[in-house]
């Protein structure tokens, strides 16, 4: 190949494998998700419910329908990546042997951790009142968000969000297991934050998970009340910050409570861990813009 248009052809050939690689990553999580949480046994849905709002009629069909358009949003971008890569422009490389193991090991981190920071900063950008109504209202029209809303974007939002894969690989190199590796901790993380019941373990939520990184607690009382909680996969932005929700500590706390009490056998009560979110004091943090 030598000049910018064949590189371009080959993209374009790419694209469809591209759009279906996207397309089923997002149905077989999402919808993995979906169908375990209602194969799920119905005391441990119980224990582990955050939802604070109800799911409204025809949501869900509504949020697959904005994630079709992400999707092809997304291979998109995708396929400006596979250019950029064709084109030498980008630093995704093979060879475990070119940057070295320790480095091969450490990007994967280095990704996340740089996601989470552009994820909080964009995101606190599209709560703005000049930008939530054409960037972040699709996504927000969920109060009660499910599996399905992990990708539920307006167009805006979608690219912003997709465009962080070829700026970081324009500044640092990346291995292509590392970046496949990436992009599959994004869509689990994502679709578990959005899931409506608390996934991880009891004892992590007790202790270095719950300290450092988000629940779906977290994200759920986001999408209730809208001005807090901005963060990805790391609650520190948010604390660092001073927009972590004043009654998240208490929920997590409360959650973390009943789970223990489940653990040692006490009897199960037909509660949410958000019961004692229901106090107008804890929750006046603001609604949608």
């Amino acid at each position: 190949m030598t000049n910018f248009q064949d590189y371009w052809a080959v993209a374009a050939a790419a694209w469809p494998t591209i759009w279906l690689a996207d397309l089923l990553r997002y149905l077989i999580v999402a919808g993995g998700f979906a169908v375990a949480l209602a194969w799920a046994p119905a005391a441990w849905r119980v224990r582990r419910t955050v939802r604070i709002r109800q799911i409204a009629s025809g949501q869900q069909l509504r949020e697959f329908s904005h994630s079709m358009l992400t999707v092809v949003i997304f291979s998109l971008v995708g396929a400006s990546v596979f250019l950029g890569y064709q084109a030498g422009c980008l630093k995704i490389y093979a060879s475990a042997d070119e940057y070295g193991w320790l480095w091969l090991v450490s990007s994967f981190f280095v990704m996340v951790v740089a996601q989470d920071a552009w994820f909080y900063w964009t995101h606190r950008l599209m709560h703005h009142r000049g930008v939530f109504r054409w960037a972040h209202r699709t996504h927000h029209q969920s109060l009660a968000p499910t599996p399905w809303t992990a990708y539920s974007f307006a167009p805006a939002e979608a690219l912003v969000q997709a465009i962080f894969l070829p700026l970081f690989l324009v500044a640092m190199p990346v291995h292509q297991t590392v970046a496949f590796l990436w992009v599959a901790h994004m869509v689990v993380r994502n679709v578990a934050g959005h899931a409506g019941v608390e996934l991880a373990p009891r004892a992590w939520l007790a202790g270095w998970w719950g300290r450092w990184l988000t629940t779906t607690l977290h994200h759920e009382m986001h999408h209730a009340y809208a001005n807090s909680n901005y963060g990805l996969y790391f609650v520190w932005w948010d604390r660092w910050c001073g927009t972590e929700h004043p009654g998240y500590q208490d929920g997590l706390w409360a959650l973390t409570g009943r789970l223990h009490q489940a653990h040692a056998g006490a009897v199960e009560t037909p509660h949410s861990a958000t019961t004692q979110l229901g106090d107008p004091k804890v929750n006046a943090v603001g609604q949608l813009p």
